[in-house]
């Protein structure tokens, strides 16, 4: 038995060192280790007619594709569209977060053949080794032009996912290590219920490796070079005690690492601790401004806790990374002026944080969701409506749309260090017209977008034209991927 499993292009993504597509990595680990052959396929390294050629070698029952809401699913799409053309007999099986939230929907693309919802590594292993389709929980499909969908299937325990690796046989580990910089990811989940996110309906049980099974699996990833690590869990410090058991093996292997945290999480011996074992970097889901809002996004913290975040790290000399969110359903334009107020201050406080503010995007399914119907948002009908969406683009529904995306457009350029070294003539301009709104508090139209746009433009054709250029999370700016 053998099969092929796809991980889409992503928009803007030559910029940075990948991160290992967890999503089908983990998957075809769980299938090697059942004695399932598998191929796995990165398009933002492999080329589709290698994809193709190696369908047509193999001839896969089924071809397992992971894809994400926003510009993933458009590639997505192509990548599906050309397999079926070619191989019809050929099952498409989709699986990703917005294929769990959305199934009937996307099953409605003539395209996809069937749905995964959730983790996929028991229902994918079971489809591939012959069980009957309508025995698997946690599938959607299609019989005599109908969609069925079976029941849920279970998350993975703790202890199930501890028997997950990284298969570095199925990987290029050049592709994912860069100048000593490694993505990774220790655990899934999270335990709070933030009214904005998926994880709150979907994922919300938080499960991780133990400390001895993280060393392991970054062993591994050391003798290929990993030295800068960037833990992209949803809740890194959910467990504080397997957190400090990791402490003394950073230090010993002199690995620098970054994560996310919440600020209410955060305290002064909790950081100190965590600097001197080599954290250099925190990032916060910081939010809004004002209390008011994050009691609606059901947050869980306090503008007080925010604030004690900022001098924490100031004072303990950490790079302290905010993520903003605005265009909330029921926001007001008072607490979008206390939302840019407290980002002034924090950056006040602590003048070498970073930070980034994005538009809200409300996902169905989420406790956000209805707010924003309410309100007028008419959700995208199709996977190519949905192919569009993008993280500084406001909603029709919004009122204050332009005002809002000018503003997330603004924060790119003022909020990150990387644009105090690009100087060509666009940027400088760019960063003009940024630097004068910040100040000024004027987010009127503009021409930010056309600027923005071309800027991104800029740096994909320069990462084709230099491929050894790419964006370091820690040092925050561009270098040679030789450079050390």
């Amino acid at each position: 038995m053998n099969t092929i499993l796809i991980y889409p292009r992503l928009e803007f993504a030559k910029v940075q060192t990948p991160m290992i597509p967890f999503s089908i990595v983990f998957i075809a680990d769980y299938l090697l280790k059942r004695d399932i052959d598998v191929k796995i396929f990165d398009l933002r390294h492999d080329d589709i007619k290698q994809v193709l050629d190696k369908i047509s070698e193999d001839e896969p029952k089924y071809v397992g594709i992971s894809v994400m809401t926003g510009p993933q699913i458009y590639n997505a799409l192509i990548i599906s569209k050309l397999i079926k053309q070619e191989f019809k007999e050929v099952k498409i099986v989709w699986g990703g977060i917005h294929s769990t939230i959305l199934p009937t929907q996307t099953l409605q693309n003539r395209l996809i053949d069937i749905i995964i919802r959730g983790e996929g590594e028991k229902p994918y292993y079971k489809l591939v080794s012959g069980k009957k389709i309508s025995q698997i929980n946690g599938l959607s499909f299609k019989k005599d032009k109908k969609i069925i969908h079976n029941p849920e299937n279970k998350l993975l325990e703790s202890s199930e996912l501890n028997k997950l690796s990284i298969p570095w046989e199925l990987i290029d580990p050049g592709r994912y290590i860069e100048n000593g910089n490694f993505n990774m990811i220790t655990s899934r989940g999270c335990p709070y219920k933030c009214a904005f996110c998926y994880n709150a309906l979907l994922n919300n049980v938080w499960r991780g490796w133990t400390p001895e099974k993280c060393m392991q699996e970054l062993d591994k990833a050391l003798e290929f070079g990993a030295r800068k690590i960037f833990f992209y869990d949803d809740n890194f410090f959910a467990n504080l005690k397997r957190i400090k058991a990791l402490f003394t093996y950073f230090k010993e292997n002199n690995i620098i690492w970054k994560a996310e945290l919440r600020v209410d999480r955060l305290d002064y011996e909790l950081a100190e601790e965590a600097k001197k074992h080599g954290c250099n970097q925190m990032y916060f889901g910081a939010e809004s401004g004002s209390q008011r809002i994050l009691n609606i996004l059901n947050k869980n913290i306090s503008i007080t806790d925010i604030i004690r975040s900022a001098k924490i790290t100031k004072e303990l000399e950490i790079i302290a990374d905010y993520s903003w969110m605005i265009g909330i359903p029921g926001e007001t334009e008072k607490d979008l002026k206390m939302t840019i107020k407290l980002i002034k201050k924090v950056k006040k406080i602590n003048p070498n944080s970073e930070f980034s503010i994005k538009i809200l995007f409300p996902y169905p399914k989420t406790a956000i969701y209805q707010k924003a119907l309410d309100m007028g948002f008419k959700p995208p009908s199709n996977l190519l409506e949905w192919s569009k969406i993008r993280r500084e683009q406001a909603q029709d529904y919004l009122k204050n749309k332009n005002r809002l995306e000018m503003i997330a457009i603004t924060s790119a350029v003022v909020g990150r260090k990387v644009f105090e070294q690009l100087n060509f003539p666009p940027i400088k301009i760019l960063k003009f017209i940024a630097n004068t709104r910040w100040k000024r508090g004027f987010f009127g139209f503009g021409i930010e977008n056309l600027f923005f746009k071309l800027f991104k433009n800029l740096i994909e054709n320069r990462m084709d034209k230099e491929r050894s250029i790419k964006y370091d999370p820690f040092l925050h700016r561009l270098v040679s991927v030789e450079e050390n």
